[in-house]
């Protein structure tokens, strides 16, 4: 029997630093590459978010990839040496030299194009293997909770330096210096590099002996495995629910983020340091309202608290555009007091959707029997990336169509208009169906206690026509096929060949 190992404060620390690369760089690029691509590198809008989709679009295809192979990196001698998950942390700690080269003046289209694709490709390279850590490293309820807690709070960390390093360069080179970006990229750089290189030495993942090793014989089975896979996560009822709430509350952060300072620099005609003090204020009270939102989860489930925090980004967009239309004085301090609500609220939206996850791989279990986390991981980090390239592309559009000038420091009133009418119609219009999926998710503490019990009975050799009610009940209404269809009584993912693949679980 493999030993349990104990999970104490220093790996909660270690695998939160992880996060520093999943928010960070994420934070920076998200609140200030658009900017630096239509004011510094002389591209336009359309141009500029063409990046972005592009490059998101083909890593799409590295998404699910990247969780096929670790899945089944054992089979490998760096796998068996290194780890199936942490060898590529471990490769990814030299290739974060490449997100300085983003921040770089004076280059054409494709030399921004080809290095935002090498630095989307080394992200979802490390975190793709990141995020299922948690769900290798333990079993527990709660220690789950924490361990992902922790990665929330450290993401907040991260969007305080990544809000707070433009600022400082801004102050000690100009803010209308590009090397203030070139700066940040190269600080940033080297808290990524000890981050990962913190957290691979403090974390650990399943031996070998602990995972069922799934052969695929050619290439053609490994791409049909592969895709099969990845779609049929979607047949699992609470992931369906789950990625609503996921796509849309992320979709509304993300499309708030990519607006934000072009709607403090335009439309309320505030200096671009200003944006940087906002999101250094607001990433310190998303971190507090994280550890607040761990313990309400931990007690009263996700749904609620989820829909509470949309609610409070809603109520803030509202109040950021009511301080325009109604010109009210002293604007400042509002757009400080509502920054601050929004804050609180955003801690919940982040840190709930990636929580929820460690716990999918279970109920995907009942229904496989198969432990799938990186086609989990794979899954949602694809989902995501093409929402946000979506989300980007269609900010870039909008604002081309309105009569967004680049590298004007007075936007039209159309467009300016046209950033109002993102925030409201598109920011408020996605939280709400966030909401809206929250409310169809019944996972929780109770009902994944049961989940976790019925596999330990079935594994033990439990027959499944001694299930209580209530446990078919769970089952059923988690997973969205007939208790008597779960534990590989289905056509759910892929299958081997019958002379080769496990037996589904006898009724």
């Amino acid at each position: 029997m493999v030993k349990k190992r104990k999970i104490t404060l220093l790996t909660r620390l270690a695998y939160g630093s992880g996060n520093l690369l999943g928010s960070g760089a994420l934070a920076i690029s998200g609140a200030w590459l658009l900017f630096f691509y239509t004011t510094f590198c002389g591209l336009s809008v359309i141009k500029a978010s063409l990046i972005f989709s592009i490059a998101t679009y083909l890593d799409v295809i590295l998404n699910p990839l990247m969780g096929f192979i670790t899945d089944g990196f054992y089979q490998t001698k760096l796998g068996k040496r290194f780890g199936r998950r942490r060898f590529f942390i471990l490769l990814g700690i030299p290739l974060m030299l490449i997100y300085p080269a983003l921040w770089v003046t004076g280059m054409d289209f494709f030399y921004y194009l080809l290095t935002y694709v090498c630095f989307e490709m080394t992200y979802t390279m490390v975190m793709i293997p990141y995020e299922t850590l948690a769900v290798e490293m333990t079993s527990d309820f709660d220690e789950r909770t924490y361990l992902t807690g922790y990665k929330a709070m450290f993401g907040k960390v991260a969007n305080f330096l990544g809000a707070a390093l433009p600022g400082i360069f801004f102050g000690l080179l100009g803010k209308n210096s590009p090397y203030s970006f070139l700066a940040t990229g190269t600080v940033y750089c080297v808290i990524m590099v000890a981050a990962l290189t913190f957290l691979y030495f403090n974390s650990w993942e399943k031996s070998a002996s602990e995972v069922t090793t799934e052969h695929v014989k050619n290439v053609w089975e490994a791409i049909k495995k592969l895709f099969t896979d990845i779609l049929s996560t979607f047949r699992i009822k609470t992931f369906r629910h789950h990625m609503g709430m996921y796509l849309f509350g992320f979709g509304a952060e993300w499309l708030f983020t990519a607006t934000f300072t072009y709607f403090i620099v335009f439309v309320l005609q505030r200096p671009s340091t200003f944006v940087s003090e906002m999101n250094s204020m607001s990433s310190i009270l998303q971190l507090i309202s994280t550890a607040i939102f761990i313990v309400i989860c931990a007690k009263k489930g996700f749904t609620k608290p989820f829909s509470a925090a949309l609610m409070v980004v809603i109520l803030s967009v509202i109040s950021y555009s009511l301080v325009y239309f109604l010109h009210i004085p002293h604007l400042t301090w509002l757009v400080v007091g509502i920054t601050a609500i929004f804050g609180i609220g955003t801690g919940g939206v982040y840190y709930i959707p990636w929580t929820v996850y460690t716990f999918l791989a279970d109920v995907d279990e009942v229904v496989t029997n198969r432990r799938r986390e990186g086609v989990y991981s794979g899954a949602m980090t694809m989902a995501g990336k093409l929402i946000r390239a979506t989300i980007v592309f269609i900010l870039g559009i909008v604002l081309s169509q309105f009569g967004f000038k680049e590298g004007a420091t007075v936007q039209p009133t159309s467009a300016v208009h046209a950033i109002l009418g993102v925030l409201l119609i598109g920011v408020c219009g996605l939280a709400l169906l966030g909401i809206y999926s929250s409310h169809k998710m019944q996972l929780n503490h109770e009902t994944h206690k049961i989940i976790l019990d019925e596999l330990d009975r079935i594994h033990a050799g439990g027959k499944m026509t001694d299930v209580t009610p209530r446990t078919r009940s769970v089952v059923e209404e988690l997973t969205g096929f007939k208790y008597e269809e779960c534990f590989g009584n289905n056509t759910v993912g892929y299958h081997e060949k019958v002379e080769d693949h496990q037996d589904p679980i006898a009724h």
